[in-house]
């Protein structure tokens, strides 16, 4: 091993039990494991990942820190949002996204990019044919992640990922509408070809339209409950 080599891992940080516990369960509030509205128990991730409740504590009030769950006399809950808090988090989308949409058309490679998103698509036409909501919600998450690791800012991605995992309760009731599920796809295939058309501000224009579909249902959803 070189001196640079030595050098360079001994500058990186080893991931900590905490830190992993964060991530899996970040991960696992994306996947849509818990709801809105649902209770975390520590000593049941705990088992998980066969260690105290410190570490999961620790794990889970980073993400507290982050806004990502709420803490309570009765431990940890996945936040339930008011209606101002979802417009607050769609108007950040709408200056993030995109900003990262017109930059992934300039530097992704689109052959590639095609392939993912069109594999996310396929996933969620499947979803459509079989009104299956859970399987609607990982095509959405596949195609976002398809997308967004194109972005080569790293501090955009993050701040777009914290934004994203806010609005994860307007993710939850959009792919719940089955009725819904033919518009998403067709938005879903706009976006796709705007992504990898060539044109920025094409894909810019794309995915604001895109954000603001997807808060219209979201409200239209809530008038029907």
């Amino acid at each position: 091993m070189t001196a640079a080599q030595g050098k360079s891992r001994r500058g990186e940080r080893s991931e900590t039990l905490v830190d992993t516990i964060y991530r899996d369960t970040r991960q696992r509030l994306n996947q849509g494991e818990w709801r809105p509205g649902d209770r975390l128990l520590d000593y049941e991730i705990g088992e998980r990942f066969g260690c105290t409740r410190m570490p999961v504590r620790q794990a889970l009030l980073r993400l507290v820190n982050e806004g990502l769950l709420n803490g309570t006399t009765r431990g940890f809950q996945v936040p339930v949002m008011t209606d101002a808090m979802v417009r607050d988090v769609f108007e950040l989308r709408r200056i993030l996204e995109p900003a990262a949409a017109a930059l992934v058309v300039a530097t992704a490679d689109h052959k590639q990019l095609h392939a993912a998103l069109s594999k996310a698509i396929d996933l969620a036409k499947v979803a459509m044919t079989h009104n299956d909501p859970a399987l609607m919600f990982s095509a959405n998450a596949s195609f976002r992640h398809a997308w967004l690791q194109c972005v080569r800012n790293e501090r955009l991605v993050s701040m777009i990922a914290m934004s994203a995992d806010h609005a994860n309760q307007v993710r939850f009731s959009n792919t719940q509408d089955t009725a819904n599920f033919a518009r998403t796809v067709a938005a879903l295939e706009q976006l796709s070809e705007a992504l990898t058309s060539g044109d920025a501000e094409r894909a810019r224009g794309v995915m604001h339209t895109f954000l603001l579909a997807a808060e219209a249902a979201y409200f239209e959803r809530r008038l029907k409950i």
